[in-house]
């Protein structure tokens, strides 16, 4: 499951029902929690949900992973990307390597917010591919990527993850659908199950943020 929470500005209480209909085993967050204090934040969110913080939040430009205890996790790395001006928000991204703790293989995975200028963009997405590839695992992007399908970052992403949904419904926004920019992109060696831009309350989605969550059933290959 990916979803921005739009810095948990809706009702917190709209949030946990969604995520707890879905049950995800991994939760990648964008726009979690951003002030002093946001770590006792990301963990209310965790325990709320019956999930467990991996990582990330203001050092990780407020993106996160959660991880449910069907899963383990190992080589977590949380980071900042570099300014490109001194007006920019600050962005970043978390990494993990999961996998099931009964059956199943590893996948890399990467939760990330794009920027909104179309050259920084291409540069946070080179430097997560290099990231992802160096594991030699099947990868996972998932996040806002704050661009339509067919852009140059979906693009630049192809040669390691691909839409696995092209007709998927839009995400963007919960008060007047009309963009889908928010993403499970996955690559070689993952059967995407099912997928979908879902919740199972309009409503609640709508009072939770203004993005709606993005869930996949995803299964890694036998190499």
């Amino acid at each position: 499951m990916s979803w921005n929470l739009q810095h948990l500005q809706g009702d917190p209480l709209a949030v946990h029902r969604v995520v707890q209909a879905a049950a995800p085993d991994v939760l990648c967050v964008q726009e979690g929690p951003r002030f002093p204090g946001s770590d006792r934040q990301f963990q209310r969110l965790a325990g709320a949900c019956g999930l467990h913080h991996l990582a990330g939040g203001r050092v990780a430009g407020s993106n996160a992973i959660f991880v449910s205890g069907r899963v383990r996790a190992r080589d977590v790395g949380a980071f900042t990307f570099p300014l490109g001006h001194w007006r920019d928000n600050r962005r970043g991204a978390v990494l993990a390597t999961v996998q099931p703790i009964v059956g199943g293989d590893p996948l890399r995975i990467a939760s990330v917010h794009l920027p909104l200028d179309g050259r920084q963009r291409l540069a946070h997405v080179r430097s997560l591919s290099r990231q992802l590839r160096d594991f030699g695992l099947p990868a996972v992007l998932a996040g806002d990527l704050n661009e339509p399908p067919g852009g140059a970052s979906w693009e630049a992403l192809e040669p390691l993850v691909t839409d696995p949904a092209p007709d998927a419904p839009v995400t963007y926004s919960t008060a007047s659908p009309r963009r889908r920019i928010d993403a499970i992109l996955a690559g070689r060696g993952i059967e995407v199950l099912e997928y979908g831009a879902w919740s199972p309350d309009p409503a609640d989605a709508r009072r939770a943020s203004d993005h709606l969550p993005v869930v996949a059933e995803l299964r890694v290959l036998a190499s």
